[in-house]
């Protein structure tokens, strides 16, 4: 968004403009685009001279971004999609559709987000040459919209399913950047609805301008988005960080990301300390420096300094109104630089507790010029986040696989099936100990008879249910028959 864009209009309820505004500073956070944030909270802890004499703000730690990049590895290989029914390679193989869309490297970065924000959105779409985009050929499209550009309603028996999306976004008109909100409405199933509207700056829906974005709104039997059996649905999938029965959780684990903010002003204090205090500081009693600089008077942090480097001589001049003979002393220092930061390290270790991990699973890169801020997942606590992940961003998953073949089936003549779709993720590799462990363990379990062949493929492949352990298991045997 450029420097002259109009300012985002308000939501349509107050409660959605507290998710808004919560959610944007967790996108912030994750963006870096969070130093007026920061000074936010630097202003509520200290008043402007001090605040003056701090310096930069340090934006060097933020425990909510790294942890949540850390524990978004559910997409560090691409998925396993299988249909029970038909081939679907034409939609996940290597030349197929959602393959040239990039779908699985944009889930990659979208996981951050989804974890970061608790929920997010992809839209789906089809594009085409005839758009004015430069393509090989017609294909599907898909686009991150998170939770901050968007109101939803729901079915009031399926709270969390919605039926009613509206997205914010700048459009140019007549020239001008505006606001436009894309309104697509099956609350109705007989009688859908796609319309965009300009916003004005309270929130409210104005004129609609379908006409000269999309040729016309789109209503009733020319809604777009159907699937085979001409039923509507909404080119959209809402991923939820966990699975709650709301639309919306925006606020969970909001202990992070206000822990973040506090941990980068402890830092901020740090750098200062050691930039300023870390010596023992001179003091004088009945002299003044003679030579001071008045700065900064017409602020309210007015104050009176002058340069100083080790070869410089300060002049000191007797205090007229002092009584008894002038003094010169040294005060120690009065925080070990040291010290602060191992307290201020323990401090941010605790706020990354509050993703849920386990004590033994964070720790600090040794050996790392950036030992003293950068926290670490270990593979195993990473190992356990694709554990607790995966059956909710499957469904996600999942139900746009299905989505994207039905926009496929109406707009590019495929004939893909439109359910049945199965994703399994791989896990983190293990450590060359961790495979040896593994494999010890198995040969053991299963030469005791206390494991069968498929109980110890699951184990290995930890994704896998019963049924697709077993085709693994045929598809070796088949293999080895054949190729041995």
């Amino acid at each position: 968004m450029s420097i002259n864009s109009p300012i985002k209009p308000a939501a349509p309820t107050d409660s959605d403009q507290s998710r808004w505004d919560h959610s944007s500073l967790r996108k912030r956070l994750i963006l870096g685009a969070w130093l007026q944030d920061l000074e936010r909270e630097l202003a509520r802890h200290l008043p402007p001279d001090r605040r003056e004499a701090w310096g930069p703000a340090d934006l060097s730690s933020n425990p909510f971004e790294q942890i949540t990049r850390q524990l978004a590895v559910l997409y560090h290989e691409n998925p396993s999609v299988t249909n029970s029914t038909e081939d679907i390679s034409s939609l996940v193989g290597r030349s197929g559709l959602v393959t040239l869309a990039g779908l699985w490297p944009l889930m990659a970065r979208a996981q951050q987000m989804i974890l970061g924000m608790r929920e997010a959105i992809l839209r789906i779409d089809v594009v085409s040459d005839e758009d004015g985009i430069a393509l090989t050929s017609s294909g599907l499209q898909y686009r991150l919209v998170t939770s901050d550009m968007v109101y939803l309603e729901a079915h009031p028996d399926q709270p969390d399913i919605p039926t009613y999306y509206v997205e914010y976004r700048l459009r140019s008109h007549n020239g001008k950047a505006v606001w436009i909100a894309d309104c697509l409405d099956i609350r109705d199933p007989n009688y859908p609805t796609f319309r965009m509207h300009k916003v004005d700056q309270g929130g409210e829906l104005g004129i609609d301008v379908s006409d000269e974005y999309m040729g016309g709104s789109l209503e009733g039997e020319s809604y777009p988005y159907r699937d085979s059996q001409g039923r509507p649905f909404l080119p959209i999938v809402l991923y939820h960080a966990e699975k709650t029965g709301h639309l919306w959780d925006s606020f969970s684990a909001s202990t992070m990301v206000y822990g973040s903010l506090t941990s980068a002003t402890l830092y901020t204090m740090w750098v200062h300390l050691v930039r300023d205090s870390c010596w023992a500081q001179k003091y004088v009693a009945g002299l003044s420096v003679a030579g001071l600089n008045q700065m900064d008077q017409d602020q309210i942090a007015r104050r009176s300094a002058i340069s100083t480097d080790p070869s410089s001589i300060l002049v000191f001049a007797q205090d007229p109104d002092a009584q008894g003979q002038p003094l010169v002393g040294t005060f120690q220092v009065p925080v070990e630089p040291a010290a602060l930061l191992e307290s201020i390290a323990k401090y941010e270790t605790r706020v990354a507790l509050a993703a849920g991990l386990s004590p033994a699973d964070i720790s600090r890169q040794s050996g790392d010029p950036r030992s003293g801020y950068a926290l670490a997942v270990s593979r195993s606590g990473q190992r356990e986040a694709q554990k607790k992940y995966a059956p909710v961003f499957r469904m996600g998953d999942e139900e746009l696989l299905a989505k994207s073949a039905m926009l496929a089936n109406r707009f590019l003549g495929t004939s893909l099936p439109e359910s049945g779709y199965r994703v399994s993720y791989h896990s983190m590799p293990l450590s060359p100990d961790e495979i040896r462990a593994q494999r010890e363990d198995i040969i053991g379990k299963m030469e005791a008879g206390l494991m069968s062949p498929v109980q110890a493929i699951m184990q290995m492949y930890d994704d896998m249910d019963e049924i697709e352990a077993k085709q693994l298991l045929t598809q070796i045997r088949r293999d080895k028959a054949e190729f041995q």
